[in-house]
Parts: C-alpha cells; structure tokens; sequence
C-alpha cells in the first residue's frame, strides 16, 4: 500500500509544481471566472476536464442553465471495492466573485482537489470516493438552486445516492507564521495559534464527529496540527461554502479551509493572486489530506448516521 507522507520529498515536489501550473493557469491566465465573463468560466471548465484526463480519469459534466448560459459542475470518481454505494464525495468551486482573479478563492481548493484525485488513482478502495469541482458557489447563486453545489446535492439525494461524508476544501493555500489569524467574537482563542500558520476544519454542531473524525485522522500523518471550528451558522464564514449546501439535503459535511476572511485580507478583492500562495503549506495540506481520505476510505471508521 502506497503511503504518501509529508516528508516524502519527491511526492511533494510533484505536489507542488502541479499547484503551482493549476494556480498559476485559473488565475492569471484566466482571471475572473463568472458568468460575466462567460469565456473564462468555460476556459476553466475545459482546464478541468484536461486535468482530470491526464490524471487517468473519464470526468462526467452535470450540466445546466443559469442566466441563460450553460454552466458544468465537473465530475470524476474512483469506485469502491467492497462498498461501492457508500460515497465520500470531495469537492471545491472554481469560479470567483466579479473582478477578481481567485488564487485562494478558489483556484487552491482546485488545485487541492485535482492533486488529491491523482494522489489517490492509483488505487481502489472500499468505498467509492467522488470529487466534484462545482460551478457558481459566488454570490449572486450563493445559498440559490442555481448554486453549482446545491444542484449536485438536489440531484445526488433525488437519486439516493449514500453521500456519507462530503468534504469542502474552500480556500486552503494562504498561510504561515507571517499571517496574522483573527478570530470570531467571544472564540477561546487561548486554545488557538496567534499566526495563520494552520489548516482548519470546519462545520456545524450537528456535524461535530466527523470534525472530530478528520481532525483526528489528520494530525496522525501531518507534522502541523489542524485544528477544528465548531459553531453555529451566526458565526460570521462558518456557512459560506458547498458543504452547506449538502447539509440542506441532509448530508453531512465539512469544511477544510485556512480561515478565509479571518486571514486572508485578500479575500474577495483584486489582491487574491498567485503571488500570495504558500505553496508549501498548500502542498501539505494535499498530501495529508490524501492520506486522511485513504484512511477514511479503507477502514470502518465513518460514524454511524
């Protein structure tokens, strides 16, 4: 069985070149990718799609009409072995908000998502694992049935699909000892790191074992701890992504994210470009949450719904 550890040093090269060529092609050489600017939202799906075929996949597009344009969430899957219908489904937004290029937001949580998928084809697994990159997580289809996420969900439940776990990787690649890490109102920060030097995972009180689940089987392979963030949805950032969307459906879900906003002073403006990447960090935070999913993949370990 292939481990791929974080001190794997020529794993983590390939990890980090690949991140860099995704980052690097979404955000700079596309740029904003909306509905606006149509082209390059198609740009990125095509992108995508290519990557996904290199990495030995045979992608599904779940396509559909929003403001009169067709727009793609973008699907691949590895089969399970033994328990083909029991998904862990990972998945990651690849437009922006208008006039702004989306480096952290969210061209690392793609670049996560395409590195995990080729870390992991090597090989099946017990369960199936399902990576989708979905359309139009950004305002103004945030929290709507237009929302790439939601129509996933919607058509994922009226098919019955066993969704155990879905996984959001939102915003993963800005961190280290420089960043400033700010907190919501009344947080125990004395529990937390003052720098933005950590991975986080985030969801809901009613989601709060498979948190502790990720959390638990992440800090077994990485060398940084992540840490978790339970609350309610009133806390400003804890519902602003894809996984709530699964949760609306009943699925549950988390959130793998740096922070965002209480980081990333970037976030949703012009300055959210390729230069502002730790690409190290992101590199860690693929290579361990591979080994996180392996794991989650192979053993009994879900909780039970």
């Amino acid at each position: 069985m292939i481990h791929f550890r974080s001190d794997n040093s020529r794993e983590k090269q390939r990890v980090l070149r690949n991140s860099r060529e995704i980052i690097r092609h979404l955000s700079v050489e596309i740029g904003e990718r909306t509905i606006r600017k149509y082209e390059n939202l198609e740009r990125a799906r095509r992108f995508i799609v290519d990557c996904f075929n290199r990495y030995g996949a045979v992608p599904v597009e779940e396509s559909y009409t929003a403001s009169g344009r067709r727009v793609s969430n973008i699907i691949a899957e590895i089969a399970g072995t033994e328990l083909p219908d029991s998904i862990v489904l990972v998945g990651a937004h690849y437009d922006t908000i208008e006039e702004t290029p989306g480096a952290d937001d969210n061209a690392s949580g793609i670049a996560a998502l395409l590195e995990i998928f080729r870390l992991l084809s090597g090989r099946r697994y017990r369960r199936t694992v399902r990576f989708v990159a979905f359309t139009l997580e950004e305002p103004p289809f945030f929290s709507t049935e237009l929302m790439g996420s939601m129509v996933h969900a919607r058509r994922s439940r009226k098919r019955g699909d066993a969704v155990d776990l879905m996984v959001c990787l939102e915003m993963v690649g800005f961190g280290s000892r420089r960043c400033h890490q700010d907190y919501p109102a009344n947080h125990a920060m004395r529990e937390y790191p003052k720098h933005g030097d950590y991975i986080s995972v985030i969801s809901l009180p009613s989601n709060s074992e498979y948190v502790y689940l990720w959390k638990k089987i992440y800090n077994e392979h990485a060398r940084s701890k992540i840490y978790e963030y339970i609350g309610p949805a009133s806390i400003p950032g804890m519902d602003l992504s894809d996984h709530m969307s699964f949760m609306r459906f009943s699925y549950p879900a988390i959130m793998i994210s740096d922070t965002g906003f209480y980081r990333n002073k970037n976030y949703h403006t012009r300055d959210d470009t390729y230069d502002t990447i730790n690409f190290r960090f992101l590199a860690d935070v693929i290579v361990n949450s591979a080994e996180t999913l392996r794991d989650m993949l192979d053993g009994d370990i879900l909780p039970l719904k």
